[in-house]
């Protein structure tokens, strides 16, 4: 391994240290987001704001192409790519998408530009590239471009994402339901979905003519088919013909889409995380949820196996320590941790927060594990000091200015999503208990997703409703998973691989847990990864990689079938 992928690799599993207990609390509705490395190093970017030293709406003109990007952020460049704001309307107004390139180091040998997708929806491109790109380079290869860009409704593409502005939408996060354990909350929940519903229509549904964005209504192509047709204007922007594409999370959506709508443009696309866009598409997140839980357990067997020096709850067998987690969870459902004083003057730890927190925590282990297992012990210790810091960043308040981030998620799943508008309180109570039946332990918190589009009323304008079935590409695909992923099953992957011609894709397995391989990536991955971009090789398809590390073990030459 050339020694500058491996300090790639070694950073990249050391960026959510940057996180702590306050940047840890996700927005419930961001449930879909990859809460791993690629979020959170944008979640980061944009809750500290754009680096000061460039300014989007001053330094950089909205263009038909990105032949004359400006230099901003240090050695980045960046653009604005002006597109029809509806393709099937070339005439009518425009959207504007934002776009930051790392360029190439090794010009002699130039092979084009890798589009970056992080996930969410709602993860910004441009800030995610600012941490990433450089920790990505040496694994994709010195002679792309890398190129991350804000699809419509995130970061700094119009437009915007916003429904409320900033101070009421921080307010109104405040009334948020985590975990829906009964009826009454998923009626609480549908309540508070309404006066999302109605806000972003209010802002974005528009009448669907017009010569105005407002008046056309920008929400009804901020939808996942739209910015499939944007990674193609913008790939043409740049003088290419072919898309070459990272994509990660929801990101994998993207790209399906895009696979299927655009077969002839497919370059080298690997898609890691993979959502099966079928299930995207016909709002079925539940089998989702089917390794959620087997994640959590390798977390009371790898703390077991560490032992308490290492995970401070840790008992001398897994059973144990898991009866020893469900007392402490247990304790604080009936009496919550008041903490004062507190980063935010004062707080109360509740175990609805501690379940949204956990689910946060197991998308990166490697450093998601420790700091889960931290937490519980201050918890179970009651623990005030400890906990000062606990839940401090409220997100809507810790967002910038710029970046509706939190709001854009909503607009853009629910926008994909089917109409929802005829579930009734006891279906949706149905389809919340259907999903702890999948995952006790995440069940209930995940189902905010599909619920909060019940109510919603801004549907798509160009929706791609075609197969994602692609009998011929122009390039190749490489699909990855990890053996666990929380939120991104590698039954997922194993599908949506079927669906592309044999001879041009593969599917890469890391034998790890965690969301992506990209943010638990091996020296194995890494290599397989490399090949790929820069010799078009794939692997053989079910190739299965070991990890260099697992949680609370430390370095390691055998994933977690072994552990």
């Amino acid at each position: 391994m050339v020694p500058r992928v491996s300090a790639a690799l070694s950073t990249l599993r050391q960026q959510l240290r940057a996180m702590s207990f306050a940047s840890s609390k996700t927005r419930v509705v961001s449930l879909l987001a990859a809460v791993g490395l690629a979020e959170a190093a944008a979640k980061l970017q944009s809750r500290q704001g754009a680096p000061p030293n460039f300014d989007w709406s001053t330094q950089v003109t909205p263009s038909i192409d990105l032949k004359a990007l400006v230099p901003c952020y240090g050695s980045f460049k960046c653009g604005l790519l002006s597109v029809p704001l509806d393709y099937s309307r070339a005439n009518g107004p425009n959207a504007t998408i934002a776009v930051a390139v790392l360029p190439a180091t090794d010009t002699a040998n130039y092979k084009g530009s890798v589009l970056f997708n992080p996930g969410g929806p709602g993860g910004p491109g441009t800030q995610a590239i600012l941490q990433l790109g450089p920790l990505l380079a040496p694994i994709i290869g010195p002679a792309y471009d890398i190129v991350g860009f804000d699809p419509r409704g995130t970061g700094f593409s119009l437009p915007s994402g916003f429904c409320f502005d900033t101070q009421d939408w921080a307010t109104f996060e405040q009334t948020e339901i985590y975990s829906l354990e009964s009826r009454v909350d998923v009626g609480y929940a549908l309540a508070r979905s309404e006066i999302v519903a109605a806000k972003c229509a209010e802002t974005h549904l528009g009448t669907g003519s017009g010569s105005t964005v407002e008046e056309v209504g920008g929400g009804r192509f901020m939808d996942t088919s739209t910015a499939a047709s944007d990674m193609l204007s913008i790939v043409r922007a740049l003088g290419e013909d072919k898309l070459n594409y990272y994509g990660i999370s929801y990101g994998t959506v993207i790209g399906q889409h895009f696979a299927a709508m655009y077969p002839d443009h497919v370059g080298l696309m690997l898609i890691d995380g993979i959502t099966d866009a079928v299930n995207w598409r016909a709002a079925n997140l539940t089998p989702e949820l089917q390794d959620s839980d087997r994640v959590f357990n390798a977390f009371i067997d790898l703390c077991t196996k560490g032992g308490p020096t290492v995970c401070p709850i840790a008992e001398k067998t897994s059973k144990q320590t898991a009866a020893r987690l469900e007392r402490l969870l247990a304790s604080l459902k009936a009496q919550p941790i008041a903490v004062y004083p507190h980063a935010n003057g004062y707080h109360i730890v509740t175990y609805d927060e501690l379940r949204a927190f956990i689910r946060t925590q197991i998308y990166a282990p490697l450093n998601g594990f420790p700091i889960l297992a931290g937490v519980f012990a201050a918890v179970e210790a009651r623990n005030v000091s400890a906990l000062h810091d606990f839940g401090a960043a409220n997100p809507g308040t810790g967002l910038a200015p710029w970046n509706p981030a939190d709001q854009s998620l909503q607009l853009i799943t629910c926008t994909d999503f089917p109409d929802l508008g005829s579930t009734t309180l006891d279906a949706a109570w149905k389809m919340v208990h259907d999903a702890i039946e999948v995952s006790r332990w995440f069940g209930s918190i995940m189902t905010r997703v599909p619920l909060q589009c019940i109510p919603w009323k801004i549907r798509p304008g160009n929706p791609y409703t075609g197969s994602f079935d692609v009998a011929e590409i122009s390039g190749k695909i490489l699909v990855a998973s990890n053996t666990l992923d929380p939120i991104t099953p590698l039954a997922d992957a194993q599908t949506v691989v079927k669906r592309f011609p044999t001879a041009s894709s593969a599917l890469l397995e890391q034998n790890t847990i965690g969301h992506t391989i990209t943010f638990q990536m091996g020296n194995c991955a890494a290599a397989a990864i490399g090949a790929f971009f820069q010799s078009g090789v794939l692997p053989t398809s079910g190739t299965l990689c070991q990890p260099d590390q697992l949680p609370f073990i430390g370095n390691v030459t055998e994933g977690i079938q072994s552990a």
